[in-house]
C-alpha cells in the first residue's frame, strides 16, 4: 500500500483502555471521535469533531457497537478491526448543598431569612446552571408557618434543555407582629393602648402586611378583633373622611355663586366619594362630593338638590 492510497488501514488488535464495565463520559449531547480516543486510540487518526452519534439522556447509558464504529471510520477512510462495543454516558455531577443554598438565597432575595435545606435532588446532573424562582416555592399552612415546604426549580444545560430539580426547605424570618390587648369592636378606631408587639419566627411571605404600629393606630376595624388575636392589614381600613352622622361643611357652587351651610352626613365616605347629606333647614337630602375631612361640595344648581 502506497502513500497515495485513498484509505488508510490500521489494525486494532489490542483491548481498550477502559476498565471492565466502565463507560466513556461525554460532556454534550453529541458524541464525537475526540470523546472516544481514550477507549479507541486509533480514532485519533480522525478529525476530533467527527460525529459518532447522539449522547444518551443524563443518568442513562448508550452502547455504541464496535461495528458502528468500524463503519463510521470506514466512511472517513480509516479501517478498524476488532473494535469492542463502547458504553457511553453523559458527564454528570451531584449538586452540593452549599451551591444549592447560595442559589436559593439569591432567589429568595431576603438577606435576614434563615434557609434550612432538609432534602434536595440527589440524582446525577449534567454541568449547567441552577435556577429557582419564587413562583416555584410552596407556602406553609397559616397554622404552621414554620413547616417545611417544597421548592421546585430546574437545571439549565446546553442551549435550551432543562431538568427538574427540587429542594425541601424550611424558610423563616424573625419579625415583629401586633396583638390586640382587648376586644376591638367592628367599626371602632384602633387606639395605641389596644395593641402590643410580639416577636415571631415564621415564613417570610406569611406576613400580615403590617410592619409598624403606625399602620394600625387610627385605622378602623372591619370586623371584631378579639383580645390576643393577631392584627392584620386585612382586618383594617382607613378611617372615613366623613362618617354617617357627622356635621359636614357643604359648599354649593353654581357658576360664580357659592352657597355654604352645614349638613348632616347620611352616608360615609373618603375624599372623592359621593355621599348623601341631609339639609336640616329644608329637610331634603342631596348628593355631595367629599373634599376632605368634614367637608363636601356640590357643583350644581341648588335647584337640582334632591
Amino acid at each position: 500500500m502506497t502513500s497515495h492510497a485513498l484509505r488508510l488501514t490500521l489494525i486494532l488488535t489490542f483491548a481498550t483502555s477502559l476498565a471492565p464495565g466502565a463507560c466513556v463520559r461525554v460532556s454534550s449531547d453529541r458524541i464525537v471521535s475526540g470523546d472516544l480516543i481514550g477507549a479507541v486510540p486509533l480514532l485519533s487518526e480522525l478529525p476530533p469533531d467527527t460525529f459518532i452519534g447522539f449522547a444518551p439522556f443524563p443518568g442513562t447509558e448508550r452502547v455504541i457497537s464496535g461495528q458502528s464504529l468500524i463503519r463510521i471510520a470506514a466512511r472517513e477512510g480509516l479501517t478498524l478491526t476488532a473494535v469492542p462495543d463502547l458504553c457511553v454516558e453523559r458527564g454528570t455531577r451531584i449538586i452540593s448543598k452549599g451551591e444549592l443554598e447560595t442559589t436559593l438565597r439569591t432567589a429568595l432575595g431576603i438577606e435576614d431569612a434563615q434557609v434550612e435545606i432538609l432534602e434536595f435532588s440527589s440524582q446525577p446532573l449534567p454541568p449547567g446552571r441552577l435556577e429557582f424562582q419564587r413562583s416555584g416555592l410552596n407556602q406553609p399552612p397559616d397554622a404552621n408557618p414554620e413547616a417545611p415546604v417544597l421548592w421546585r426549580g430546574r437545571l439549565l444545560y446546553e442551549e435550551n434543555r432543562s431538568l427538574a430539580i427540587w429542594a425541601k426547605v424550611r424558610i423563616t424570618l424573625d419579625r415583629t407582629i401586633f396583638l390586640a390587648t382587648e376586644d376591638i369592636p367592628a367599626g371602632a378606631t384602633v387606639r395605641a393602648t389596644q395593641l402590643k408587639a410580639a416577636a415571631v419566627h415564621e415564613f417570610p411571605y406569611a406576613g400580615t402586611g403590617i410592619e409598624s404600629s403606625t399602620e394600625i393606630i387610627g385605622k378602623l376595624a372591619l370586623r371584631r378583633i378579639r383580645a390576643g388575636q393577631r392584627i392584620t392589614a386585612a382586618a383594617l381600613e382607613e378611617p372615613k373622611d366623613v362618617a354617617r352622622g357627622d356635621l359636614v361643611q357643604v359648599r354649593i357652587i353654581d357658576g360664580s355663586a357659592t352657597l355654604s351651610f352645614d349638613g348632616i352626613a347620611v352616608g360615609s365616605g373618603r375624599k372623592g366619594d359621593v355621599i348623601l347629606v341631609h339639609n336640616a333647614a329644608s329637610g331634603r337630602n342631596f348628593r355631595a362630593l367629599v373634599e376632605e375631612k368634614g367637608k363636601a361640595v356640590v357643583r350644581s344648581s341648588p335647584g337640582d338638590l334632591e
